[in-house]
């Protein structure tokens, strides 16, 4: 029998598949930035919510697909597991840029003025 389950022990697709909803959550603070902000405020929010949530990703997914940790709580797993873990959390960033990018070709907003009486 092939498969993820198979070949991972008890991860469940459906697990795996609810962690990559995460990004839309970033790309919704990329997507407001970038209306108040400019591309410049795009970019920066998209660096920032690209480490956060490469970072919450390989720290929440090491557990479910290596799941052998020893005492000083480093999880060791084989080559194969690390790949999966670093292939999802590195192609998060990768889907949020391909399906928020057209917000920086338009004009950036005009600047905030003072109202004038």
């Amino acid at each position: 029998s092939s498969g993820i389950n198979a070949e991972y022990g008890d991860i469940k697709i459906f697990a795996l598949a609810s962690f990559s909803g995460y990004k839309f959550v970033h790309m919704i603070v990329c997507v407001v930035c970038a209306m108040v902000l400019g591309s410049t405020g795009y970019y920066l929010s998209f660096v920032y919510s690209s480490a956060a949530i490469v970072y919450f990703l390989i720290c929440t997914l090491r557990y479910i697909i290596l799941p052998d940790s020893t005492e000083d709580r480093i999880a060791r797993g084989s080559k194969r597991r690390n790949n999966l873990l670093l292939l999802i959390a590195f192609i998060q960033p990768l889907i949020m840029f391909w399906l928020t990018h057209h917000v920086t070709y338009g004009p950036d907003p005009p600047p905030l003025s003072k109202n004038k009486i």
